[in-house]
């Protein structure tokens, strides 16, 4: 078997997590994949390359020589990609794709100000993996996407990530007249107890996780509405015939309250997504810092959000 890059992204992941658990984690893999490309690099290498020991899973002599000229190999690949990636000018203007809120637009304005972008086009998909499908492929420049979650692994290969906020909790909207809208957070299980429009169940990773989660807990939603436009579903909500799901980012509007779940129990990862080796990989630190600023700055659109990000939640954004 030839060795690839994966392979030796996977063999440093494991020796710096010092679990294949951990390592499975990092790499968005199940630990079952994980311990079989393993073995597979073993057998190509000829030799067992780490071993567990009281402090975790070491490399062995092997292991250790392997571990190092990988470090040395993929930092050397690192390198070239960036000096490519600075050279290789956006030829038009950037595709950015996922749905991730106000952050869309607030980013889409940000790279239409930068000196080596050409300008930017929005695509918007709530599916988040036919949103990193297309990125891998070469259909987008960046996303920004909420992943649930679920032990699946949904980023594919040729996308890189980084986190924006590792757990937003999802909040929910409702009329202001709503019997559950007194209250500063609603009880998760109140949620059974009323209309909940949302995705049809189990047509997306986010109806999965949601049914995940109720199921958890022993609740049952009543979902009698499944909107497929979001001014449909905010119309549902006005009318006070329905509950549904909101990024904690949502801002509070006359009509349409926010409130906060109690005790969070749903919740997601927001990601920056792009493909190495490119522009936007070359200013990957400089976007990922002005949509971190652009999150610390929504302060104020809710209450809730305003509780939750007083409460914690800030404390969990990317520093430095």
């Amino acid at each position: 078997m030839e060795l690839e890059l994966r392979h030796l992204r996977a063999l440093v992941a494991v020796a710096d997590a010092r679990s294949l658990s951990r390592a499975a984690r990092v790499l968005h893999v199940s630990q079952p994949a994980l311990s079989g490309l393993l073995r597979r690099v073993e057998r190509s290498v000829g030799g067992a390359l780490f071993v567990r020991s009281p402090t975790g899973c070491v490399p062995t002599r092997l292991g250790a020589d392997v571990v190092a000229e990988a470090r040395t190999v993929l930092a050397g690949v690192s390198a070239l990609t960036e000096r490519i990636g600075e050279r290789r000018a956006p030829a038009g203007p950037l595709r950015l794709g996922g749905y991730c809120g106000f952050l869309h637009l607030a980013l889409a304005r940000w790279l239409r100000e930068v000196p080596w972008s050409h300008g930017v086009s929005v695509h918007e998909d709530q599916d988040e993996t036919a949103t990193l499908a297309r990125l891998a492929a070469g259909g987008l420049d960046l996303a920004l996407v909420y992943l649930p979650p679920l032990p699946d692994p949904v980023v594919p290969d040729g996308v890189e990530t980084l986190v924006i906020h590792p757990r937003e909790p999802v909040f929910v909207i409702l009329a202001p007249g709503h019997p559950l809208a007194g209250a500063r957070a609603v009880p998760f299980a109140g949620l059974g107890e009323h209309p909940w429009a949302d995705d049809p169940p189990g047509t997306t990773r986010w109806s999965a996780y949601l049914q995940r989660v109720c199921h958890r807990h022993g609740i049952a939603l009543d979902q009698p509405h499944r909107p497929q436009c979001l001014a449909t579903l905010l119309d549902l909500v006005r009318a006070g015939m329905a509950v549904a799901p909101a990024l904690a980012t949502r801002e509070d509007r006359p009509a349409i309250a926010v409130r906060a779940i109690e005790g969070a129990p749903l919740w997601q990862e927001l990601r920056l997504c792009y493909r190495p080796g490119t522009a936007v990989a070359a200013h990957a630190a400089e976007i990922h810092a002005a949509v971190v600023d652009h999150y610390a700055g929504r302060q104020g659109c809710s209450a809730a959000f305003d509780h939750w990000w007083h409460d914690g939640g800030r404390q969990l954004l990317p520093t430095g």
